[in-house]
């Protein structure tokens, strides 16, 4: 009896042992739980991706959209920008932004400003010191400030990382509150292509001129839908170029300046009248994280010049993945890969070059 009841025992304590797991066993299982997640992540990560790029792509299409209600309006596309030195009279809706009523010269002002009301945020009007945003004074004003620093979330790419302000130590000593700077964008009106008639030249095409060369919308100036002779359908509008308040180059982004000196400045804030993208491609070869030697002036430059996703300073760019997503004249966003040359963005960029293309697939 007791022999067997020593051996039940002895069962027992055995039973007790092997419920645990051995040291072996334990790191078996973190290495399978290990290598499930070196697969799942790849795939999260796509998927997160993926839904970044659809907003990205919504929030170009409610800007898009924005733009339209204005012509519903007004009978006319909005300027692109408002920048100009003339103090001739130029245009009939032009005249809110003069510092005079009826004469003298003109305020700046961004596209996004004058866009507030048609994406349901014109009350971020009404914060300005006074009561209201005052376009007859420059969006930099100490009055218009406030507004300058209020993030707006359609004007932000969900790839894009930071803060989406323009750095504190960037700004100038107009600036009031250091604390309240200047909030970002990362889509941009696209104002024209390469205004180089021996770049067009060198791409095998005929310079349409300073007019035709324009995109939908262009500077100081309010435009037509009937001046898009080449159709809204074949002429961008808008597109990506993010962190813009920083300096970005080369695929995948790499940053070669974080915005931080007064030096580099006030760059990309939304409200800013020098914050527009002209397709005049990038010198290359472009190196990620290194500062690209320019824009395209000359037909020497054509052969190594990258179009998009090669530049964050006035250029087609963005934080996707071999894209950018860019709107159309008529509101559709399309998604344009980053090996599209320097010539078909000339063409598609162009109100009236008379080369429209149909299918960029």
């Amino acid at each position: 009896m007791s022999c067997g009841i020593s051996s039940c025992c002895m069962m027992s304590r055995m039973d007790r042992c092997r419920s645990a797991f051995t040291l072996i066993e334990l790191l078996v299982v973190i290495a399978i739980i290990a290598v499930l997640i070196g697969l799942l992540l790849p795939a999260v990560q796509k998927v997160r991706e993926a839904a970044a790029r659809t907003q990205c792509q919504n929030n170009l299409k409610q800007l898009g959209l924005a733009v339209h209600n204005y012509e519903g309006i007004y009978g006319m596309l909005p300027p692109g920008i408002v920048n100009t030195s003339s103090t001739n009279n130029l245009h009939r809706l032009m005249e809110e932004y003069r510092f005079t009523p009826g004469s003298g010269g003109y305020s700046r002002q961004g596209f996004h400003t004058i866009i507030l009301p048609f994406i349901e945020q014109g009350n971020v009007l009404t914060i300005a010191g006074g009561g209201n945003y005052n376009f007859r004074l420059n969006w930099n004003d100490p009055v218009n400030q406030p507004v300058a620093a209020v993030r707006i979330k359609i004007y932000e790419c969900p790839s894009v990382g930071g803060s989406h302000t323009v750095h504190p130590s960037a700004l100038p000593m107009t600036w009031v509150d250091a604390s309240k700077p200047p909030a970002t964008s990362d889509y941009w009106v696209i104002t024209r292509g390469n205004n180089n008639s021996a770049v067009w030249e060198a791409l095998g095409m005929t310079y349409p001129g300073d007019e035709l060369v324009r995109a939908v919308l262009t500077h100081n100036a309010p435009t037509a839908m009937l001046a898009i002779s080449d159709g809204l359908s074949n002429t961008l509008m808008l597109g990506e170029s993010g962190a813009r308040h920083q300096g970005w180059s080369g695929a995948p982004p790499r940053i070669y300046n974080d915005g931080s000196t007064t030096a580099w400045g006030v760059r990309g804030a939304w409200a800013s009248e020098s914050n527009n993208i002209v397709n005049a491609g990038t010198r290359g070869p472009v190196t990620p994280g290194v500062a690209p030697a320019g824009k395209v002036t000359t037909a020497a430059h054509v052969p190594t010049a990258v179009a998009v996703n090669a530049w964050n300073q006035g250029e087609l760019y963005s934080f996707h993945n071999g894209i950018v997503n860019v709107c159309f004249g008529d509101g559709s966003v399309r998604a344009l890969r980053d090996t599209i040359s320097l010539g078909a963005l000339q063409r598609i960029t162009a109100r009236g070059d008379g080369n429209p293309i149909d299918n960029l697939d």
